[in-house]
């Protein structure tokens, strides 16, 4: 008979237990979507009209939406688990299932290890993301805009506007037509120590061949003016070409920042990285370990919300200022890995300090939720 009552109590608390775990995902899954496809729209809107501005292809923009995604689901999965907590914490306590629970023999100790898997399994999702998605898909992304960016000849077209290539140079373009051909441009070339250049001309087009980009004018003016400006020199000219190299210096590929590796490669390689980028080793390894400490935030973070389950059940709270005191905790937190960032910069050396705000906030709602099964 005992064994028979052993084994239907364990039954019972593998079903709450799978019940109480499907609870916490559904409005995980919910929630996610709805945040990522708001902060989504957000991110993508500036970026699509940068991608029209440009003339890119429907792939391009494809591209572009997808590979928002990940950076969007990094920031937003932890503060998710936390919501996603808290709302199925007061959904059991407002239809009073919390009770029924509570009363089979299920403690709320109990009820916190379901909460601990749950943002365990949230933080194996946010790993997966951080070590092999967000990194890809970032420098996938930041890639794209600096081949927009090092394809002059549609910039050039583009703009409209003023544009400063490299200091001591200055182009503008009134006007332009179908097949690269523009009027009324204008290249002011300072650089010269000496003497100053002023192009312009009525009519003009980019030839782009072999890697080599000339601007070709026509019907236009060459004024050569000396720094002391006692002399200038005026010369007219049906054609004249002008070799735009020179003024846009062009890079052949683009190197990782320190948000687009993974944080393994980013604490194992942040020397080889700084010699081959403007980033230093400390900003390679300070991300990296921000990265790492943020996939502890679900688990912390889930830990908190579970506080809610004892603040919903008193009567001395109100639903709507424990809510606002968890989410101040949960702010708290995570703007603080976001500042030690900033700290690890210039002192890398104390990388373990990035990790300690998910890990005291976990051990304090880990020793409240025991004190509160101990005085029940």
């Amino acid at each position: 008979m005992c064994l028979t009552l052993n084994a239907e109590n364990n039954f019972l608390i593998r079903v709450i237990s799978r019940y109480l775990y499907i609870e916490l995902f559904k409005p995980f899954l919910i929630l996610s979507f709805t945040f990522i496809g708001i902060l989504w729209l957000v991110q993508i809107l500036p970026k699509l009209e940068t991608l029209v501005l440009n003339k890119q292809p429907i792939e391009i923009f494809f591209n572009v939406a997808i590979h928002t995604i990940p950076q969007v689901a990094y920031f937003v999965i932890p503060v998710t688990a936390f919501f996603s907590t808290i709302y199925a914490i007061n959904k059991l306590v407002s239809e009073a299932e919390i009770v029924a629970i509570t009363s089979s023999g299920f403690s709320y100790f109990s009820f916190t290890k379901i909460i601990f898997i749950f943002g365990v399994t949230v933080s194996f999702i946010l790993f997966l993301i951080t070590f092999f998605i967000l990194p890809k898909s970032a420098f996938k992304l930041q890639t794209i805009f600096f081949d927009i960016e090092q394809n002059f000849a549609i910039k050039f077209i583009d703009s409209r506007k003023f544009l400063h290539p490299i200091s001591g140079v200055t182009i503008y373009v009134r006007d332009k037509s179908e097949e690269n051909q523009m009027t009324g441009v204008f290249v002011f070339d300072d650089r010269n120590n000496d003497y100053s250049l002023l192009y312009s001309a009525k009519e003009a087009a980019i030839r782009d061949k072999d890697d080599i980009r000339d601007l070709i004018m026509q019907d236009g003016e060459l004024q050569i003016v000396s720094k002391d400006e006692k002399s200038i020199v005026s010369v007219r000219f049906e054609r004249f070409g002008i070799n735009l190299n020179s003024f846009i210096p062009e890079t052949r590929f683009y190197l990782a920042s320190p948000s687009e590796v993974s944080p393994i490669t980013g604490i194992m390689k942040s020397r080889e990285l700084a010699q081959l980028t403007e980033y230093s080793s400390s900003e390679y390894l300070a991300e990296s370990h921000m990265k790492l400490a943020s996939i502890f935030s679900p688990i912390a973070l889930s830990m908190l919300g579970a506080l809610a389950l004892i603040g919903f059940s008193s009567e001395k709270y109100h639903i709507t200022t424990v809510v606002v005191f968890l989410a101040l905790i949960a702010l708290v937190m995570q703007v603080t890995i976001i500042s030690l960032k900033s700290l690890l910069v210039l002192h890398p050396d104390i990388f373990f300090l990035i990790y300690l705000p998910p890990i005291v906030v976990f051990v304090a709602i880990l020793f409240l939720i025991n004190l509160k099964d101990t005085f029940a």
